[in-house]
């Protein structure tokens, strides 16, 4: 499987080929790629934000988000969880995998060094958003692990998060689209899905796009699919998802002795832009 946090050779995809193409080989650059990520991610955010309607903070009282990473809650609905927050909802947020396949073959930091590491950040970044501590849960499965995943072990995992729903009861869930560009994003939302029908509960599901935003072309199938489409306006608040973001420095900066981090160059800017959207089928 490969791991979505390493960009991926430019030239896989008939999209790569055909903008390779337009702009004369200039989209082969990092740069290059950057720039035309960020201007189709700009325009798809101009349809999007026509397609959508404004999603009011008080539309929930009780919200659990269902992050498969720690720090994908923070990227992908940091700033309507700041807004929920403020709003007094109750929201609860739940971790799938210890984060630790983020650098693999790191010569010094081992995976469970990464897994310590990224739950600490987890701590700060759920608590600079304004989540109480015990209201966030680790589920700890090994990350990489999900898309394969036996049966008796997804079995497992989906009752756990069964369990959760069904002490919570949550007005609504914020988890990861569900094609996202991660087989870890997709078989989280498959494990919720499942842990739903074991709960026997049907709160509102409002997906979020995390790596949808570095291959925007996967936020059309949610624009056109999806019954309603939720715009939020977090300026009010982006100054707090923003250092809830500086708080995975494990994943926005080199661990030494790499000088390169995990997450693609310029991938943390992409979501400080002021607003989120959220799809409900």
């Amino acid at each position: 499987m490969s791991d979505p946090r390493r960009p991926l050779h430019p030239n896989h995809s008939a999209p790569s080929r055909i903008a390779r193409a337009l702009t004369i080989g200039w989209s082969d650059t990092p740069r290059g790629r950057l720039l035309l990520r960020r201007a189709i991610a700009r325009l798809i955010s101009v349809a999007l934000r026509i397609r959508s309607r404004s999603f009011q903070r008080n539309a929930v009282a009780s919200a659990l988000v269902v992050a498969p990473h720690p720090d994908d809650e923070t990227f992908g609905c940091g700033g309507a969880v700041a807004l929920l927050v403020r709003n007094r909802a109750a929201v609860q947020v739940v971790f799938i995998t210890d984060g630790s396949a983020s650098h693999p073959a790191h010569p010094t930091a081992a995976p469970d060094a990464i897994a310590a590491r990224r739950k600490a950040e987890a701590r700060s970044a759920t608590g600079i958003l304004g989540v109480d501590w015990e209201r966030v849960a680790f589920l700890d499965e090994r990350d990489g692990t999900l898309a394969g995943l036996d049966t008796g072990r997804a079995r497992e995992v989906a009752g756990k998060i069964a369990a959760m729903l069904a002490r919570l009861a949550p007005e609504a869930i914020l988890l990861p689209c569900r094609l996202d560009g991660s087989s870890e994003h997709d078989a989280s939302f498959a494990l919720v899905s499942r842990a739903l029908q074991l709960a026997q509960i049907r709160p509102r599901l409002l997906e979020f796009p995390v790596w949808s935003w570095w291959n925007p072309l996967l936020l059309l199938r949610p624009m056109f699919a999806c019954r309603r489409v939720w715009h939020l306006d977090v300026r009010g608040v982006l100054d707090v998802k923003a250092r809830a973001i500086a708080s995975y420095a494990s994943q926005t900066d080199p661990i030494a002795p790499e000088t390169v981090p995990a997450l693609p160059s310029g991938f943390a800017s992409m979501f400080l832009c002021g607003e989120e959207f959220l799809f409900e089928r």
